[in-house]
């Protein structure tokens, strides 16, 4: 997923001069694009704004969808603005927080932008990484299932991802725990398939990392939608082409 992640750990209008006019449905499908590009992520964020009530439940799916679209910026932004977009989605993070305590939109998607924000500045990252950590747990005791298993996925890709101790918090085996429970609890999602095969391949399980290579590629669901399954598609043929495992691997773009 472009939500790939944590790879570790405009300041003009935050539309980008793009006029906000628009439907919620409209943006939705906006972010269902399968040639999602930055372009169409603003104009959904844009959307979004223009539609956030100054009160009631209904911010909520708002300030959810804010949260999320901001996170995509920064996934497409330049290096520039990346931070920018970290900092507003983790405010609107708070602001489900403070507003929707019961939500675990709030403490998920602050940390998913703390993570972000931990990939722009490595040296803040370390400094980052217990509250990121903190966040994501305390969604997970919220909801195991929300964002296709988003909080075991995130924190499985931090294990795999973060130095081992004493410099930080790595650790093989609990990332294969982690993603093998994200699998579990949504099976259909792309992501999930190809971090436990990374997780895998560290742990010199070839034969069952490839296996989830080949899930990789006949599954239909992803937490960026058509455009982070595709991606994730040609990863995966990518990676049964460099290790040679069977499957689809002739099929790389």
């Amino acid at each position: 997923m472009a939500m790939a992640l944590v790879g570790w750990l405009v300041l003009a209008s935050p539309s980008g001069g793009l006029a906000a006019a628009g439907t919620l449905e409209t943006a939705d499908r906006l972010l269902m694009a399968p040639d999602l590009n930055k372009q169409k992520v603003l104009q959904a964020f844009s959307t979004y704004e223009s539609l956030l009530p100054v009160g009631g439940a209904e911010r909520l799916p708002i300030l959810i969808r804010l949260a999320r679209t901001a996170f995509l910026i920064g996934e497409f932004g330049e290096k520039g603005q990346r931070r920018l977009y970290y900092e507003q989605g983790r405010e609107y993070a708070e602001a489900i927080m403070q507003e929707y305590p019961d939500s675990v939109a709030g403490p998920y998607w602050l940390g998913m932008h703390l993570a972000g924000l931990a990939d722009v500045n490595r040296l803040r990252g370390v400094r980052l990484l217990p509250q990121i950590i903190t966040a994501l747990e305390r969604a997970l005791a919220m909801d195991q299932t929300y964002d296709q298993a988003g909080a075991y996925r995130v924190l499985g890709r931090i294990y795999y991802e973060a130095p081992r101790p004493p410099i930080s918090v790595g650790n093989i085996k609990k990332s294969f725990e982690y993603l093998s429970r994200a699998a579990q609890i949504a099976p259909a999602n792309s992501t999930n398939h190809l971090y436990l095969a990374e997780t895998m391949i560290k742990l010199g399980q070839k034969e069952e990392a490839g296996q989830e290579l080949n899930r990789v590629l006949t599954v239909n669901q992803n937490a960026d939608g058509p455009y982070g399954l595709m991606a994730d598609q040609r990863q995966a043929r990518e990676l049964l082409k460099k290790h040679g495992f069977k499957g689809e691997a002739q099929s790389v773009d």
